[in-house]
């Protein structure tokens, strides 16, 4: 009986210290928590900023058709006349495909398309 007297006390103070170090406890899983993010998230910009870097690197660049600006081949608009690679014509833009399909519309349907 002395044992279990003796075993209730310790734990009625064991329950006493949880019940007022419980917001430290918690404060302490969130910063816990934040910085398991924090790394989590830094691992996989890196990892994200090495595919990037190295995807840029190698990149082919295509002047544009119609301003002949230098672009990326994956930012480019392309425009194939054929399968073959050498017949695509890349612009920069939307606006500098619609620039250049109107530079080359004969010059009575452009007057037509002004009327």
């Amino acid at each position: 009986m002395k044992y279990f007297l003796i075993l209730i006390a310790l734990a009625l103070f064991g329950a006493f210290i949880y019940w007022r170090l419980r917001p430290y406890i918690a404060t302490a899983r969130r910063v816990l928590g934040f910085m398991r993010d924090l790394r989590r998230v830094n691992a996989t910009a890196s990892t994200n900023e090495s595919v990037r870097r190295s995807s840029t690197e190698n990149e082919k660049l295509v002047r544009c058709q119609s301003c002949e600006t230098w672009i990326p081949s994956t930012r480019a608009v392309v425009l194939s006349r054929s399968r073959r690679a050498a017949a695509s014509s890349y612009y920069c833009s939307h606006a500098c495909l619609e620039r250049a399909a109107e530079a080359n519309q004969p010059a009575k349907q452009r007057r037509r398309e002004q009327r």
